[in-house]
């Protein structure tokens, strides 16, 4: 299998693509004004918090798309491999919406969800706590990660570069890949390759460095005198899940698009993603229960106030919600080996399971926030959601027609008849 070429970009035959383009640019243009206008002025808490959840949701399941891809190459997986690149373009995807977001939470939301700032009088105030350290230590680790994001992307990429590419598609696609064209020029391709692998674990250490940080800022920190030692992992955990239940989401919506089904085995993918999504499901089950038990058992109020105001009063519909969503459905259904040879199920599993997740950021933000905040009671919080949701979805469908999403390099280890 010396020779093997993917499509490049999206079949224009297909006019779903073209249709989706315009109806995402157009909701994401209203919903982003309203956005904008909400947030700049007198919001309230409660904007702000259902914003900051959706904020949370959006960049840790995209920036999760290269860990992903980085952990399968790790264990050094062959039915993953046509699905690399998507992982790859997923977390690519994600980076104008995270300094924006980050460019808004520092320059208009800091009073309403930072309490060490709005009421420094409840706090200790330790440099930590300073609202220029707060600014550095997200923006330097985001930078740190998208760095190391866009440098692994550059590595994979490379390879599959060829003067082919560099001769299809609008002007400013040619010149990129001209240019990139002319970075491959003189490199060992076999070490390129072994490099993209050798390093993998790198990005695994650079996507929990900002996930860290936004963990405990707008997470564990909302709560005076809230202190859990595996509230990270609890958290990228969810993350965790929820991108690999949104790589199936997208997996499906690729197919669709893009000439790539005669390259990939579905019911393998959609399989062996299902044993993941199992075991994440039982892994996130049990850091939920381990973040809670010491200080239960201890008898911490301060420490188990997050867990009571999730399972008592306005939030306790969200919270059940959230474990059906989670746990119940998802694992009451995957034990079966028949629900994950089932595309449509898996489809349906994992859009459950990023419901999950999206509501398990509302309750990690909205209860430190708000003791009765009522999600949608104003249609101006249906746009704070859609807002972030529509743009990556409108960046990521546009990376669709950029790169190609198979990675020919990737491919040439599998048997051609698999194909």
């Amino acid at each position: 299998m010396s020779e093997l070429v993917v499509p490049l970009g999206v079949n224009r035959s297909r006019g779903v693509y073209g249709i989706a383009l315009i109806v995402l640019a157009v909701v994401f243009v209203v919903t982003v004004a309203i956005t904008f206008v909400t947030l700049t002025g007198d919001a309230g808490k409660g904007a702000w918090g259902v914003f900051m959840a959706s904020a949370v949701y959006l960049l840790g399941l995209s920036q999760l798309g290269m860990v992903w891809a980085a952990i399968l190459r790790i264990c050094n997986t062959k039915w993953g491999r046509p699905l690399y690149r998507l992982g790859e373009v997923m977390t690519i995807a994600s980076l104008p919406f995270a300094f924006a977001g980050l460019v808004l939470v520092y320059g208009w939301g800091r009073d309403d969800l930072l309490g060490w700032i709005a009421e420094p009088d409840v706090w200790h105030r330790s440099p930590w706590l300073d609202e220029r350290v707060l600014l550095w230590r997200h923006l330097i680790s985001q930078v740190v990660f998208y760095a190391v994001a866009v440098w692994y992307f550059y590595m994979s990429l490379l390879p599959d570069v060829t003067p082919e590419s560099a001769n299809e598609g609008p002007g400013w696609r040619r010149a990129l890949y001209r240019w990139l064209l002319a970075r491959r020029e003189g490199k060992d391709m076999a070490a390129l390759q072994e490099k993209v692998y050798r390093y993998a674990p790198w990005v695994i250490l650079a996507y929990a460095l900002p996930n860290t940080i936004i963990g405990w800022d707008f997470g564990m920190m909302l709560w005076p005198f809230y202190h859990s030692t595996i509230f990270t992992m609890y958290f990228m955990q969810g993350s965790l899940f929820g991108g690999t239940a949104l790589i199936l989401l997208l997996f499906a919506l690729l197919s669709r698009l893009t000439d790539v089904r005669g390259y990939l085995e579905p019911l393998v993918q959609v399989k062996n993603i299902g044993i993941m999504l199992t075991g994440f499901a039982m892994l996130w089950l049990y850091l939920f229960w381990a973040q809670f038990f010491v200080t239960w058992y201890g008898n911490l109020p301060h420490e188990y106030a997050p867990l009571w105001a999730q399972l008592y009063g306005n939030y306790a519909p969200y919270f059940w919600a959230q474990i059906i969503c989670i746990i119940a459905i998802p694992i009451g259904t995957m034990i079966f080996a028949r629900t994950k040879r089932t595309l449509w199920a898996m489809l349906i599993i994992a859009a459950i399971m990023n419901l999950g997740v999206w509501i398990n950021r509302y309750l990690m933000v909205l209860p430190a926030l708000s003791k009765d905040h009522h999600l949608f009671a104003s249609p101006v919080e249906i746009a704070l959601v859609l807002a972030p949701m529509t743009g990556y979805l409108l960046a990521l469908l546009l990376l669709f027609n950029i790169f190609p999403m198979l990675s020919s390099w990737e491919l040439r280890s599998i048997p051609r008849d698999h194909h």
